[in-house]
């Protein structure tokens, strides 16, 4: 077991971590970890590896055809089973997954946006994504109703937060444009920890600029839709306004669920209804 608690800790670390991963290199790939599906070493791949789809760190198995698990069998980062490794080991990442500096190479990355400057009332979503990760923990590999697994064919890492400026809502935002703008270049896919609703403004900026106009489905008790409040164009009451305005948006394309509750104004949809008017087909907003 202990063997094993080793290994699972590993995977958590980057091959370039330094001196001390590199200590637990040495003193981990000496031992032989026995399982019921057989015995496996821990056998970290060189960073000049010609192979790029294979992950640094990950179990492999010592001599060919033996059997092993197959979480650390797969060429991908696979979140480590609870089974083998204790949910509280290890850095705290998404699912656990382990955590690299950039999208290279990945096809979905996890990328946190902790924000909560744009907000009217209740602050606090700034410490969503650490919480989220927490959580996280929590999730399993497969999804034994939908037979879903993401693991199994796609290179999936958490590539931290983006560093935004809590004094500054306008630099904030140009900060998750030019964070997501370098994400989408490298072709992966953003997964995004917020964080308050402003931040979907700057992220659609930068999958538009790369994408064209984007559809959206969009669940919440409001629209967001709104212009101004106490002077100011950006907040979290107004992302998708500012989206329409950019050309951010395909409105045949997008999907709002669950807007109700009370209003500013008697009649809070005949914006969203002259976008329906203005567009292709389909239904922009409510």
């Amino acid at each position: 077991m202990r063997h094993l608690l080793w290994a699972g800790c590993f995977q958590l670390l980057p091959w370039q971590a330094g001196p001390c991963t590199r200590k637990l290199t040495t003193a981990v790939t000496s031992a032989v970890a026995t399982s019921h599906c057989g015995p496996w070493l821990l056998a970290p791949l060189a960073a000049s590896s010609s192979s790029p789809s294979v992950s640094k760190g990950f179990l492999q198995p010592p001599i060919l055809g033996s059997r092993a698990p197959c979480c650390w069998g797969s060429q991908f980062n696979v979140p480590p089973s609870a089974l083998l490794v204790a949910r509280p080991v290890g850095v705290c990442s998404m699912m656990r997954l382990p955590v690299q500096a950039s999208a290279q190479g990945l096809d979905a990355a996890f990328v946190g946006v902790p924000l909560d400057t744009g907000t009217s009332n209740r602050p606090g979503a700034r410490f969503g994504p650490r919480q989220i990760r927490a959580e996280s923990a929590m999730v399993r590999r497969y999804n034994g109703s939908t037979g879903a697994a993401p693991f199994d064919s796609l290179r999936v890492a958490d590539i931290g937060d983006v560093k935004v400026n809590l004094y500054n809502l306008p630099d904030s935002c140009r900060l998750i444009r030019e964070s997501y703008q370098e994400i989408v270049a490298s072709g992966c896919v953003p997964l995004t920890l917020g964080g308050e609703h402003t931040i979907t403004y700057p992220i659609l900026q930068a999958l538009a600029a790369k994408h064209g106009p984007v559809g959206l489905v969009h669940v919440d008790a409001h629209t967001d839709t709104g212009d101004v409040a106490l002077g100011e164009k950006i907040y979290h009451g107004t992302p998708f306004r500012r989206c329409v305005e950019e050309g951010l948006l395909d409105c045949g394309r997008v999907v709002q669920i669950g807007i109700r509750g009370s209003s500013y104004d008697p009649d809070p949809y005949e914006y969203s209804r002259q976008q329906v008017r203005g567009s292709t087909a389909g239904h922009c907003l409510p």
